[in-house]
């Protein structure tokens, strides 16, 4: 079974509830009719609910500092009252994005929702579908323009968990324009630090690796690195080559690519593309009820 397959089973076992801040996109009108018809997801519009102090304290306490009249101005955008009707259990999962910069997502989710203990930053991923029906997390696609070794770390323990979660395994390349030792540069060095510090914590990861490597195992092997089955995780080395590959791989490569899911956050939050059609919007929204 294929991981939408799977994910349309699990929401309609679980009857999770999302809120839609964007309820003048006819996108995000048509996507949530479906969800409701078909029974995937009960669907909360901002508009049927009154603001209350409770709202407002999620903005004071992910921002102790902020001041109240600052907090009460907040609270009354969309989004950021999306996030609040979120973060104090009212919903499931927060799907927005489709009218809305991924910036501007993860502002609003940062300071309602806020980020779980231990991250250390927001990360996203996309789930990339090849043609053949090969199912692939790519990270970080979306988010974050500069990436060190911790980073870096942190964006490959999350994406690996999203992959346990939805693909049922997980198997990390770590992605460069080295394979081991044969090429240099900061970001060879940043990402075979990267490989040794997860190995070392037992979770197994190949890396540095190229692409034609991380895919064929045939030349992984001739250039020292074997694995069996298949990489199933690609974690890019900068933000640049991430974003490039998977438009590359969805315009050339008839690739289907799903996102992007932010990551970090203490509950679900989905950044849709502002591209995304109403079928995107559908199999983004059920995925993301599948990840919690």
């Amino acid at each position: 079974m294929q991981v939408l397959d799977r994910a349309f089973d699990i929401a309609r076992k679980k009857n999770y509830k999302i809120v839609f801040p964007e309820n003048d996109d006819e996108r995000i009108v048509e996507a949530a009719n479906f969800l409701s018809k078909e029974n995937l997801a009960e669907i909360i519009w901002i508009d049927n609910l009154k603001l209350s102090s409770e709202n407002i304290s999620t903005i004071l306490k992910n921002r102790p500092g902020i001041k109240k009249s600052i907090a009460e101005k907040l609270i009354k955008k969309p989004l950021y009252f999306a996030g609040s009707i979120l973060a104090t259990g009212q919903a499931d999962a927060l799907v927005a994005g489709a009218s809305n910069s991924t910036k501007r997502v993860i502002e609003a989710a940062s300071l309602t929702v806020g980020i779980s203990e231990g991250i250390v930053n927001i990360s996203s991923y996309f789930l990339m579908i090849s043609p053949d029906n090969k199912e692939y997390i790519f990270s970080d696609c979306a988010v974050n323009t500069f990436i060190n070794e911790e980073i870096l770390e942190n964006i490959a323990i999350n994406a690996s968990k999203a992959a346990e979660k939805l693909l049922g395994f997980s198997q990390i390349a770590l992605l460069s324009f080295s394979t081991l030792a044969s090429g240099e540069g900061d970001s060879v060095k940043m990402v075979r630090s990267v490989s040794e510090s997860l190995n070392q914590k037992g979770i197994k990861v190949y890396g540095p690796i190229q692409g034609d490597a991380a895919v064929v195992n045939s030349i992984a092997k001739l250039k020292g690195i074997n694995y069996e089955g298949d990489l199933n995780v690609f974690i890019f080395p900068s933000l640049d080559s991430g974003n490039i590959a998977y438009k590359l791989c969805q315009s050339l490569g008839g690739f289907k690519s799903l996102g992007p899911f932010l990551q970090g956050f203490k509950k679900p939050v989905c950044d849709l593309s502002r591209g995304a059609s109403t079928d995107d919007i559908i199999s983004s929204s059920v995925l993301t009820l599948a990840s919690i």
